[in-house]
This record gives C-alpha cells, structure tokens and sequence, in this order.
C-alpha cells in the first residue's frame, strides 16, 4: 500500500469516498446531537461539487490531495490547504488538515499518522510554522488521535438557528 499525491483521474474514487466519509460522520454526530443535523445536511448536488473543487486542489499551489492506494484502489484520502489568517495576528498562513478519511478496514495501520507527516512536510516546504484541523467534540476517536498528534484546543464554535 502507498501514500502519494492524489492524480485527476482519482477524483471519481476520492468522491466516493467522501460520501462514505460524510454519511459516517453525519451519523455518528447527529446520533449524539440531533441539533446538529441542519448543519451538516448537503446540497443536492454536493457530490459534483466536491469533485469538482478536489480538482482545483490538485492542480492548486495551496492544497495537497494525498491518497492511500491498495491494488490500484483509493482506499483514504486526505485534503490539506494552506490558508490566509484574518490580518490581526502574527501568524498570517496557518496549514489546514481539511479532510481525512480512510475505509474502516484499513484504519488502525498507520495511514492517518502517515497523511500527517507528508502533510507536514509539505506545509513546512512551504514554509508554514503553524497547523489547524477541526474536529466535532462529538467525534471522540479523531479527537484523541488529534490530541496525541499534539494540537491543542483553540475555541469552540458555537451555532444558533435564527
């Protein structure tokens, strides 16, 4: 199995899996917070958009779609860009870990902490000092893996239906 960089014609497999991803995290969120579920319903048409966005990542100087590989199938991707901080702070780029999704047989092998260091190391060859990623409080597994990677907690986003 193989961790590199994302090809064009993988967008249709990454798709895919992110629909996988979306399905699991809505599930598991809203079975614990039924408020949640107006937040994180899609467009009909979603899925044409994210593929069609993952294309503009790959191609992007400011993104890096990396995937893991087993027999010539996508089996986990991940989505890292680099963003613009609001022009009141110090740290004016920040890296994002965006996405990060891999298929529930092939979890617990490494392919999480791998994503995290080619991503590292990418946002350091571009000269970022600084990494975010968000979790839902509620996905407790990711948050721990986060935890142990050595974020930290920054603030809590808050939502109210008006």
């Amino acid at each position: 199995m193989d961790v590199r960089k994302a090809k064009v014609k993988e967008v249709l497999a990454i798709v895919m899996l992110w629909k996988e991803f979306v399905k699991e995290h809505g599930q598991l969120i809203v079975s614990i917070e039924q408020k949640i579920k107006p937040y994180i319903e899609l467009k009909k048409d979603a899925h044409k958009n994210f593929g069609s966005y993952l294309k503009k990542c790959i191609y992007s100087k400011n993104a890096l779609v990396l995937v893991v590989v087993d027999k010539e199938k996508v089996v986990g991707y991940s989505l890292n860009l680099i963003r613009m901080n609001i022009p009141v702070f110090k740290v004016e780029k920040l890296g994002y870990f965006s996405d990060l999704y891999i298929k529930k047989e092939y979890r617990r092998k490494g392919f999480a902490s791998k994503f995290k260091e080619e991503t590292i190391k990418w946002f350091k060859s571009k000269g970022i000092k600084h990494a975010s990623i968000m979790v839902w409080p509620q996905n407790k597994f990711a948050y721990k893996i986060y935890k142990k990677w050595g974020f930290i907690d920054q603030h809590l986003e808050m939502r109210l239906k008006l």
